[in-house]
């Protein structure tokens, strides 16, 4: 087996349900943080979305604001900028970027995210950081 480093696992889904979007593999532990992108619903203000960190919820939007945008920046893990227009990298506010949380994560452990009520638009979240032997 080998180490890896960057993006170690990636989902785009954007229907109501639990998606995984990394599980450590047997035989290895990883740091991690988290990085995403998304559009909520285009309806009412009651779709929601959480995330979760092997069981532990870690950040949760409730009644996202229809067609609004959200992130992850340097300084929070769900930026809400009530705005309709995706980030622009003007500043680090407005820069899509891993948020500062790290995460250890041991074989098996998961994170995922749950969108509530109504579906997304778009979703666009990755982890990223480093899995090694263990």
């Amino acid at each position: 087996m080998t180490d890896k480093i960057g993006v170690l696992g990636e989902a785009t889904t954007t229907t109501v349900g639990t998606t995984t979007v990394y599980t450590v593999p047997a035989s290895k532990a990883a740091k991690v943080r988290i990085m995403w992108a998304g559009e909520a619903h285009a309806s009412t203000s009651t779709g929601d979305l959480t995330i979760t960190v092997n069981g532990i919820v870690v950040a949760e939007r409730l009644n996202f604001p229809a067609g609004e945008e959200f992130w992850s920046n340097s300084t929070t893990l769900i930026h809400d900028p009530s705005v309709s227009v995706p980030p622009d990298g003007s500043t680090a506010v407005l820069t899509c970027s891993p948020a500062p949380q790290e995460y250890y994560l041991s074989a098996g452990d998961t994170v995922t995210y749950t969108i509530t009520t109504l579906a997304m638009v778009a979703m666009n979240m990755q982890i990223v950081g480093t899995e090694i032997d263990v």
